[in-house]
């Protein structure tokens, strides 16, 4: 039951998917000629969102138009979605467990702000080394990780709603990274070579691990068990803050490694970095099906969800969609997925009664 259940929910995410796909693709080739609000103007050009031109002189002089599959687009989809990926497979760890961090655009600002930093130690001239980079990872990882732990102890041991602890380390993290930038932007150029890797690597790495993890171990089961019923979970003697600060580590170790895969796409360390990411983590994860009261959900359908807001921001740029527009659509988009996540949730409540 539970694996057809799982099975259909990938199904309609898939479906979902493919559907904002293809209306990127029409949206991407129709031109108003400067008439949004008359369609009866419009034409249907090139959907750049798919497919591109190129141009070539032949033998006789003659220019010859073919058309191909916009690779470098599709490419550049996969490395959108790596940030909110990255950032959203930790937040599907704090979700199931029934909490929320608002923090993470924050966080990776400030590990952002170290690992640029520490790659300026050389003076920011010449080669970059592999050392001086993996000093960086380390530097971010580990900044991450341990503000994500004291996220989840203040909200265990002080018994405050995630909620609020974390929107004030937002406040908090936001001006630690402003504090450590002093109010600068740094620029240490990222060689080509790791701009695809980097992000690509990273976010495919956090997903592999965060599926593993759920999956097959132990402590991965008493997450879910801990947000389908905390009380219930101590009651079978599962540390149940433990678990939940666990999660907040987890979900501060991908911030970090998002700080670096903000460097390897802008060069630049800013404590303006990642500012509202944190939403666009948590519509990626409640999009992907995981429930906002904790105990279902899976990194996969995170994965998806991902995918489609990376694929909805693509298209509406490649459409020229002015960028508060697309902050409607977005938003509207949260919203939705807030409403179908109450909706399953009403719908589980039915079943049990």
């Amino acid at each position: 039951m539970a694996i057809n259940s799982s099975f259909s929910r990938y199904r309609q995410l898939i479906l979902t998917l493919v559907g904002v796909y293809a209306a990127m693709t029409v949206l991407s080739g129709i031109n108003t000629h400067g008439q949004p609000f008359r369609p009866s103007s419009w034409t249907f050009d090139l959907p750049r969102f798919l497919l591109e031109e190129k141009r070539t002189t032949g033998p006789d002089g003659l220019v010859q138009v073919t058309r191909h599959l916009n690779t470098y687009n599709q490419k550049k989809i996969l490395e959108q979605a790596a940030i909110n990926l990255t950032l959203g497979v930790g937040m599907t760890f704090v979700i199931l467990t029934g909490g929320i961090d608002l923090s993470v655009g924050a966080m990776l600002a400030l590990c952002n702000v170290i690992f640029v930093r520490m790659l300026l130690r050389d003076g920011g001239g010449g080669t970059l080394e592999a050392s001086t980079v993996l000093a960086g990872l380390g530097a971010c990882a580990a900044a991450g990780t341990i503000c994500g732990a004291a996220n989840g102890w203040l909200s265990v041991a002080l018994q405050i709603p995630s909620f609020i602890v974390t929107l004030g380390t937002l406040l908090i993290l936001r001006g630690l990274a402003y504090w450590v930038s002093g109010g600068q932007t740094y620029l240490r150029f990222c060689p080509e070579s790791l701009t695809n890797a980097i992000p690509i690597g990273i976010s495919v790495v956090a997903v592999l691990a965060g599926t593993v993890f759920l999956a097959t171990t132990a402590t991965g089961r008493r997450i879910y068990a801990v947000g389908g019923n905390r009380q219930a979970s101590e009651y079978a003697g599962i540390r149940t803050g433990r678990v939940r600060i666990l999660c907040f580590a987890f979900s501060g170790l991908c911030a970090g490694l998002a700080g670096m895969i903000f460097w390897s796409r802008t060069s630049t360390g800013s404590y303006t970095a990642g500012e509202g990411a944190e939403l666009y983590a948590i519509a990626a994860v409640v999009l992907g099906g995981t429930r906002l009261a904790g105990g279902e959900g899976s990194i996969g359908g995170t994965f998806i969800g991902a995918l489609i807001m990376a694929v909805l921001a693509n298209g509406l740029n490649t459409a020229a969609v002015h960028e508060l527009t697309q902050k409607i659509i977005v938003g509207c988009v949260l919203i939705v997925a807030a409403y179908i996540d109450s909706r399953r949730g009403r719908s589980s409540m039915t079943l049990v009664v």
